[in-house]
């Protein structure tokens, strides 16, 4: 699946944005690459998996995904592919059996699947169950300002860490 799919680079990616999305790129940048979790895992994990995601630029969920892909890509030289959802809903919807944005495949080198994000951590999700209306919207705003990184970070671990099929 991944081979047969054509995707741009992590640094066409980064051509994307403009100015202030890649100031804001940069901040979380900063944030990713002083995790120590992060930089112990690059140490041990084994390096057996590529991703695909699936984003857009405008978008400020992936706007604080992509920094861990692109962690993942540089400092452990993970094979990513990214494709933009718009064009490529259809693939999307049969991957994953939804069309959100960003969705992050992690996709063992036997073509089967280690684990997915898509949208939020599932941590993250199921935190926002149950809240009213306002209170899901404010949570939200707060995960796009970083406020719930260690999340995506600790989601991003366990994918990393799991050897087998998802």
């Amino acid at each position: 699946m991944f081979n047969v799919l054509t995707g741009i680079s992590v640094e066409e990616y980064l051509k994307t944005y403009d100015e202030s999305k890649l100031t804001k790129h940069n901040y979380f940048m900063d944030k990713v690459m002083s995790s120590n979790v992060l930089n112990e895992v690059v140490k041990k994990a084994n390096k057996d998996f590529m991703i695909l995601m699936f984003s857009e630029e405008y978008c400020p969920d992936c706007l604080i995904l992509f920094p861990f892909i692109k962690f993942l890509n540089d400092k452990m030289g993970i094979n990513v592919k990214i494709l933009k959802r718009q064009g490529n809903e259809d693939v999307l919807k049969e991957l994953t059996g939804d069309s959100r944005i960003p969705t992050a495949l992690f996709i063992n080198t036997d073509n089967t699947l280690r684990g997915m994000i898509i949208e939020f951590p599932p941590e993250f999700k199921n935190s926002l169950i149950g809240l009213s209306m306002d209170d899901m919207k404010q949570k939200i705003s707060e995960y796009r300002e970083g406020k719930y990184i260690e999340l995506i970070e600790k989601e991003i671990v366990n994918i990393v860490n799991t050897k087998g099929a998802f």
